[in-house]
């Protein structure tokens, strides 16, 4: 056990990369929701909606 927590790992770890594409594609759909919501026909019931059915 212990010779293989001393080897290096040539392995790459992408989790930060991940966790940024699923931060960047958040903050891209609540402004996306936060733009079409300023629209004149756009209700509450209509939010609801969205929220409830993608």
């Amino acid at each position: 056990m212990a010779i293989s927590h001393a080897m290096p790992s040539s392995v790459r770890s992408y989790d930060g990369l991940i966790i940024f594409g699923y931060v960047a594609f958040s903050v891209l759909m609540l402004a996306t929701i936060y733009f079409a919501s300023g629209g004149p026909s756009f209700t509450d019931a209509d939010l609801a909606n969205m929220a409830m059915m993608p």
